[in-house]
């Protein structure tokens, strides 16, 4: 695995949700606490409050958040993950998404709804390289 990793998180917060309920796990399973994220208050589409947290990881820290993701993640997910790769990326970048109410439960699971986006960046020089990569980093 690449020590040029980087590691970006995106979180959105709804007015009725408790940001504490996400950020507690997040902290308890990955060493990530909430005064790690850039906040930002947006307007939703009914002119609902949102908040938006974002921070990005590098080196050793998203090697490691990297490596518990992974772990943590079913191997039924995982393998359709790494049987359709080729899906979950934009540019040289992995796309992950896990689901919000599943982390509150201590659970990661991979959901396209209402989940907490991640991206997985490493730098690849040669498209050829893109999807032998990833698919060490997810084995790993």
């Amino acid at each position: 695995m690449s020590n040029q990793i980087e590691v970006s998180i995106e979180i959105i917060c709804h007015a009725t949700e408790d940001d504490k309920k996400i950020f507690t796990p997040l902290s308890e399973m990955f060493q990530v606490g909430q005064e790690e994220f850039a906040q930002e208050k947006i307007v939703g589409h009914y002119g609902n409050p949102i908040l938006l947290f974002r921070t990005t990881l590098a080196k050793k820290r998203a090697k490691e958040f990297t490596r518990v993701l992974v772990s943590k993640i079913s191997k039924i997910q995982m393998d359709e993950v790494l049987n359709n790769i080729d899906m979950y990326f934009e540019d040289s970048s992995l796309f992950l998404r896990i689901g919000k109410g599943e982390l509150v439960s201590n659970v990661i699971s991979l959901q396209q709804n209402n989940a907490i986006k991640i991206r997985i960046k490493v730098p690849i020089y040669k498209k050829d390289d893109i999807i032998r990569t990833y698919t060490e980093l997810l084995r790993t």
